[in-house]
């Protein structure tokens, strides 16, 4: 099965998917291993953005295209960092 990575990258309160349906990795563990180093590299360059990468089958990556098709836009499945997860200075 191939996979798609595809990128939601927000600056403030807008978000945008970005992805190209023609790149596709052949399973998806390469897919998730590319996403982790391509997350490193996001927070790099674009310090001020909060972003996911998901790693959608074809059915999947159907739905989503359908769901911006219609208009929508797409969120961050997590807007907000779990409290477990931020460090006191």
């Amino acid at each position: 099965m191939k996979f798609v990575m595809i990128m939601i990258i927000c600056f403030g309160a807008e978000c945008e998917a970005v992805f190209d349906p023609t790149t596709t990795f052949d399973d998806y563990n390469t897919c998730y291993s590319t996403a982790l180093q391509t997350t490193q590299y996001m927070k790099q360059m674009y310090p001020q953005s909060a972003g996911e990468i998901h790693c959608l089958d074809p059915e999947q990556l159907s739905e989503f295209q359908k769901f911006l098709d219609d208009g929508n836009k797409p969120t961050l499945s997590s807007p907000e960092p779990a409290k477990e997860n931020l460090i006191d200075a």
